[in-house]
């Protein structure tokens, strides 16, 4: 299995876990503190992450660090488990990929609006309800301002890739041109 496989594999794990938003945002929470303390704390994130440091110490340092911090239990069992495999240095990864596999699971659709310019609050609801009603179901929008964009927007589904844009319009009528 691959390392992006397992990545996902450790969060699915964790969100299947969970039963409601609230639970999810906590434990996301805990976990993003959790990785931004490692990032800034170098002996921390080698004591955690080095190959060369015995899993023994490794799990008597998360025992030691636990039960200050109050972690939910489910948070814990996960990092017990990245620490038991050797897996703690993907915990940033296995962060940065929880809400899109928690909106996964609750049947919501991810999608990266790019635009130019920000969008006002009303034109981002519009978009909202029409992007639900096209894909039947419900969906979460991660809006990103895009200066390559000369006007109009570029969606991101997955690795599929919807451009509405001025740009996207050029570069296809140039191609259409070149092809006659």
């Amino acid at each position: 299995m691959n390392h992006q496989s397992l990545t996902k594999k450790y969060a699915l794990g964790l969100v299947r876990a969970l039963k409601t938003e609230p639970e999810f945002k906590v434990c996301l929470e805990q976990l993003q503190t959790l990785s931004a303390f490692m990032a800034e704390e170098e002996k921390i994130n080698f004591a955690l992450t080095s190959p060369f440091i015995p899993n023994s110490q490794k799990r008597k340092l998360l025992d030691d660090i636990l039960p200050r911090l109050n972690f939910d239990p489910r948070v814990s069992n996960l990092l017990k488990i990245l620490v038991e495999n050797e897996r703690m240095v993907w915990l940033k990864e296995i962060v940065s990929i929880l809400p899109d596999i928690w909106y996964e699971q609750q049947g919501i659709e991810t999608l990266e609006v790019n635009s130019a310019v920000e969008l006002k609050d009303e034109e981002k609801l519009e978009l909202k309800e029409e992007l639900e009603r096209l894909e039947r179901k419900p969906v979460r929008l991660i809006f990103k301002l895009n200066p390559e964009i000369i006007g109009g927007l570029l969606i991101k589904k997955g690795n599929i890739y919807y451009d509405v844009s001025i740009k996207g319009n050029l570069l296809k009528m140039k191609e259409i041109i070149s092809t006659r």
